[in-house]
């Protein structure tokens, strides 16, 4: 399988075993394997495919 793991820019994690990632504005939907949703207000800033990670700048 090709999940992956969502971060915050300082190392938190937001979310594991993410499988979706859909992006509409500063809005990011994120769908894990359980299909169990999280929507934040953030930039992606880095997505590591060799070490399954997506790095978000949260927005306030």
């Amino acid at each position: 399988m090709c999940e992956s793991t969502a971060y915050t820019i300082n190392g938190e994690v937001i979310m594991q075993d993410v499988i979706s990632v859909k992006i509409k504005g500063d809005t990011i939907f994120l769908a894990d394997i359980l299909n169990k949703r999280k929507q934040l207000n953030g930039r992606i800033k880095e997505i590591d495919l060799d070490q399954h990670g997506i790095y978000i700048e949260l927005i306030k």
